[in-house]
């Protein structure tokens, strides 16, 4: 692996973290603290990947993506610690590939820059997904179940994303964790509630069962046009 990253982040530690984990995983690293040293060292060194944060000083990073989106089509992942809607819609507008939340795993912003790398030239990036009854636009932030839109948590809205994405591949407990909570040092068992929760409210939007269980590993989606017929059929028959 030979791909220079880019990191344009303005807190000094987190830009350490950042260029640590991408180092580890053999890219080489440039830093700037700024937005101006930013597109300066991109000019410069012309890297194959910028990982910008959103929260610059003088010159944000919606800006320095505008200007980096003048001149090339070189893949920008955000770091934000604003997951609002309107910072997505207004970052992807503005050019860039992808995002990271802030706080971050580094094991997550590895693998989001990992995954824009191997996209093709101008590839667009998939936002929108359905399974049976269950639509989610991961840039709009909105899950529809049957055609009421559910009221989830961030945590919610984040693991039915993940589950969502890949609906036949079981999601570890650690997959979970470090995908939705990043660094967790805590009691594990807090997938379990979350999912307990999300699950309810699935239910009572009209939804089929989600979340299931596989014992000793993690969770699936578990929801396919068969099974979704299922459970409304069990729930007519009550």
């Amino acid at each position: 692996m030979s791909e220079t990253i880019l990191i344009i982040e303005d807190d000094d530690d987190l830009r350490c973290i950042a260029s640590i984990a991408l180092i580890e995983a053999g890219y080489k690293v440039l830093e700037a603290p700024d937005g101006a040293r930013g597109v300066d060292a991109f000019h410069a060194h012309q890297p194959d990947l910028v990982v910008l944060d959103i929260g610059l000083g003088s010159i944000d990073g919606i800006e320095v993506c505008r200007r980096l989106r003048a001149v090339a089509s070189t893949p920008i992942v955000f770091l934000t610690s604003r997951a609002d809607e309107v910072d997505q819609l207004v970052g992807f507008a503005a050019g860039a590939d992808d995002y990271v939340t802030k706080p971050f795993s580094p094991k997550l912003m590895v693998a989001r820059v990992g995954t824009v790398l191997r996209r093709g030239p101008g590839e667009v990036t998939k936002t929108r997904y359905e399974a049976g009854p269950i639509a989610v636009d991961t840039q709009e932030r909105s899950a529809i179940v049957a055609g009421t839109e559910l009221d989830l948590t961030r945590t919610e809205f984040d693991l039915l994303a993940m589950l969502i994405e890949h609906p036949r591949r079981v999601a570890t407990r650690d997959v979970l964790l470090e995908g939705v909570w990043g660094s967790w040092y805590g009691d594990d068992h807090v997938v379990e509630v979350h999912m307990s929760r999300l699950r309810r409210k699935v239910r009572e939007a009209g939804g089929p069962r989600i979340g299931i269980a596989v014992r000793g590993v993690g969770y699936k989606l578990g929801v396919s046009a068969e099974s979704a017929r299922r459970d409304r059929d069990t729930d007519n028959a009550r």
